[in-house]
């Protein structure tokens, strides 16, 4: 009598995926032991027509079309963001070229001095100096 009921109950438990997998394939019968029979069959006889129609399924036409929508939502954001990006490397390039052409001043300044500097150098000392600092 244990073994019945364990077995019952086991086979319960293991075996609720097989009454979902029947139920698909009898979708009219479920609506009808529901008490909608119409719509049930209707709905059958409308997925059917529209298969032969258009070769599709209604749910392969909903999900092309979200497919669509969230593609096109995509680019429009792809648009925004580039659209952003390009904006601040405008306004970073406006605020670094006067800077950029006051550090060139500011490099060609040191130049000329450097050069003055090295020129002094060569015209005033053109003597030897009287210690070598090299390492013998």
């Amino acid at each position: 009598m244990t073994r019945k009921i364990v077995f019952l109950f086991l086979s319960s438990i293991l075996l609720t995926g097989c009454f979902a997998e029947s139920m698909t394939l009898v979708s009219t019968g479920a609506g009808a032991s529901q008490g909608r029979l119409i719509q049930s069959s209707f709905s059958s006889a409308a997925s059917y027509g529209i298969k032969k129609t258009t070769g599709k399924f209604p749910i392969e036409h909903i999900i092309t079309r979200e497919k669509q929508r969230i593609a096109k939502k995509t680019s429009e954001f792809e648009t925004k963001i580039i659209k952003g990006a390009n904006k601040q490397i405008r306004i970073s390039k406006e605020k670094i070229l006067p800077v950029k052409n006051i550090v060139e001043k500011q490099v060609v300044k040191l130049n000329d001095n450097l050069f003055k500097f090295k020129r002094f150098a060569v015209e005033n000392f053109k003597h030897r100096p009287r210690f070598s600092y090299k390492t013998r």
